[in-house]
């Protein structure tokens, strides 16, 4: 049995990460804390969690868990990071990884020098929805990619927040947008050279970043969009992918999909119907006027593609390797935010060549 850690009883631990760990019978969650005692006890209840602590030093000390799940903040990731490698753990630490390049470095070099592994959770790219496409565009089965759109739409600005995301001010491109840049990274198996980036302050009441467009190029030509609109009246797309390739179209949606649509089709020339209807999410192959699924997830699945990366971490610890890979590449996540944010700042395109920066 591996034991485990978790430090913070808030949502994200209780609706991805405790249920991650119980899709995992080689996890044993020896204890958990959090600094509210009602949440506390309440979720040590409904999870059946054996020990619970108001700070995560004495459940370090006490439980010495092999593996160490940080579920709180990200202000608080690096400096829990630190501790959690000071005794012996690994990390498996949420996203975004933490709050800069230097803290990121940081935690890598603590990592390095104990032989420890820290993963970041941008446990998008395990669900099947984007496995699938992955795979596939790897095969070269769609020809190569050359053009990456992402967008979200949803009425869901700060105020509506009523957690330590309210308080943010670089918040949407900061605690959402790890997650479009890691996919893009993903399909491209690549990272972008420059960033332009804009945040447009629509509204005098809203401080934060609520809407935010970027470019990223990348090396052949390649180009990727993220439009993030946490202010629209329009129907809520959570998240929405097309990535173009030569010989293919390939729509990814997650946040679920209700759709009924009869389309005309210039090419065949005929009109084309399309129904979706999943609570978690679909990926469609477009081409030549016709449109077929290639995958679907009918709940959300954001646990199973955590419980995912988390087996990965396991297997790395039992087979007694350590590698910082997925660290450093939550880092180069980090590295683009910023650059988003300088790009917005100064309204001129920031280079992410190592020599330039």
């Amino acid at each position: 049995m591996i034991r485990v850690g978790l430090l913070g009883l808030g949502a994200v631990a209780e609706q991805i990460h405790l249920p991650s760990c119980a899709l995992l019978p080689e996890v044993r969650v020896v204890g958990a804390c959090d600094p509210d005692a009602e949440r506390r006890e309440r979720m040590g209840r409904r999870f059946g969690i054996p020990a619970l602590y108001e700070d995560a030093a004495a459940l370090l000390e006490k439980e010495k868990p092999e593996i160490v799940i940080i579920a709180t903040p990200p202000d608080s990731h690096h400096r829990l990071s630190l501790l959690a490698l000071e005794h012996g753990a690994h990390v498996f630490c949420e996203k975004p990884f933490v709050r800069s390049v230097a803290e990121a470095d940081e935690v890598v070099d603590a990592a390095e020098l104990g032989q420890r592994t820290v993963v970041v959770n941008n446990e998008y790219r395990f669900m099947k929805i984007y496995r699938r496409a992955q795979e596939r565009i790897a095969q070269g089965e769609f020809g190569r990619p050359f053009l990456i759109q992402c967008w979200q739409q949803m009425f869901h600005p700060p105020s509506a927040e009523r957690n330590w995301r309210s308080q943010l001010s670089k918040s949407t491109l900061f605690e959402f947008g790890t997650h479009p840049l890691d996919l893009i990274c993903f399909f491209f198996d690549d990272y972008p050279l420059w960033v332009t980036a804009q945040v447009a302050r629509t509204r005098g009441d809203i401080q934060s970043d609520a809407v935010v467009q970027m470019t990223l190029k990348f090396s052949g030509d390649r180009i990727a969009t993220i439009i993030l609109n946490r202010i629209s009246h329009a129907l809520e797309r959570y998240l929405e992918m097309r990535v173009d390739c030569e010989r293919a179209s390939i729509r990814v949606s997650f946040g679920g999909v209700a759709r009924a649509a009869m389309e005309w089709s210039r090419i065949r020339k005929l009109p084309i119907t399309r129904f979706s209807l999943v609570k978690g999410g679909e990926t469609r192959v477009e081409v030549g006027g016709r449109s077929r699924v290639l995958a679907r997830e009918w709940v959300d699945g954001r646990a199973a593609a955590t419980a995912l990366n988390l087996r990965q971490l396991i297997d790395m610890s039992k087979n007694g390797r350590a590698s910082n890979d997925r660290a450093r590449h939550a880092r180069e996540l980090i590295r683009i935010v910023e650059a988003g944010y300088e790009s917005a700042r100064t309204g001129q395109t920031v280079s992410l060549r190592e020599s330039e920066t």
